[in-house]
């Protein structure tokens, strides 16, 4: 049995941290945007003795990197609690394989992808009792306890703008998304881009879990979220975003430079959150930043392809 998921990759322009002890109501504020390119998923189930292999583009999980720490482990070993009576586990052998096209650490939602192809990959194949959200939350969960992201499952499920109105997992939380007049899920040659330029990776958790910064980047995304519900557009969201890059210090000077490049050229440019990637929202995929990633906005969302 094999089934295949696409959860395409969000980018958060700005966010505000919101604690709760349930994981699923825990989570982000904000807005971001939904592009084409992400994570590929296929699930494959057998006859087996309880063995679980993972992939990344072919490449069986790296021996250094502990299994039980990838937020892939993470999403299936929530899934064997909940269902350990229904499923007999150790009577299969499961082999998860990602295709990534994003930089992993770098601002995309990479752990969103993978969280959201293994939950929902498993649970259309093992016909589990939950509807796509279900599913869906299941991933949230996994991200929220690895403190490897906050809101990055529900902007994937939604696609094109999301905004994330209220905090919490697919099906708890609530999200709207932006009207860019070109809202379709087709693949006709319309649409706006997406060109970012990655410079390196930021560790999601160090600033998750430092209450002072947490702190000061809720506070200021708070006021910005009020003011793109009024002004709900998507060059208003990019400058929001610079705006809260700016003033909440994440923003260094060598990704400020692409920045500024990218303004110049774009309908407006700031910087991925989390990750050493600026990106551009563009009427056309044309840049002068050399070895840019082009892609286009993705408003189907995370799907079983």
């Amino acid at each position: 049995m094999q089934s295949l998921v696409f959860a395409p990759s969000h980018i958060t322009g700005f966010f505000e941290i919101i604690d709760h002890p349930n994981p699923l109501i825990k989570g982000s504020r904000g807005a971001g945007v939904v592009l084409d390119q992400g994570v590929l998923t296929t699930v494959d189930i057998c006859e087996g003795n309880g063995e679980l292999i993972i992939k990344t583009n072919g490449k069986t999980n790296d021996h250094n990197s502990p299994l039980e720490g990838s937020v892939t482990y993470k999403t299936m070993d929530l899934l064997k609690n909940q269902f350990s009576e229904r499923i007999e586990w150790n009577n299969l052998k499961i082999t998860i394989d990602h295709e990534i096209n994003v930089p992993i650490e770098s601002g995309f939602g990479a752990s969103a992808g993978f969280a959201l192809g293994t939950s929902i990959g498993l649970s259309k194949l093992l016909k589990l009792p939950l509807t796509f959200n279900q599913a869906a939350a299941v991933a949230h969960n996994a991200e929220v306890d690895l403190k490897t992201g906050l809101g990055d499952v529900i902007g994937s499920v939604v696609g094109g703008f999301p905004i994330r109105i209220e905090p919490g997992a697919p099906g708890q939380g609530k999200a709207d998304k932006l009207l860019d007049g070109r809202d379709k899920c087709t693949n006709d040659g319309e649409g706006l881009y997406i060109i970012s330029k990655s410079l390196g990776t930021i560790e999601t958790a160090s600033v998750l879990t430092d209450p002072a910064m947490a702190s000061r980047l809720s506070s200021i995304a708070r006021e910005l979220l009020q003011k793109l519900l009024i002004k709900p557009q998507v060059t208003h969201f990019m400058e929001l975003s610079l705006e809260f890059a700016q003033k909440t210090g994440l923003i260094d000077p060598e990704v400020m430079e692409i920045v500024d490049v990218l303004k110049d050229e774009t309908l407006g440019a700031s910087m991925a959150m989390l990750g050493k990637t600026a990106f551009a929202i563009s009427d056309n995929p044309d840049s002068s930043v050399e070895g840019s990633m082009v892609a286009k906005v993705d408003h189907c969302g995370c799907r079983i392809v």
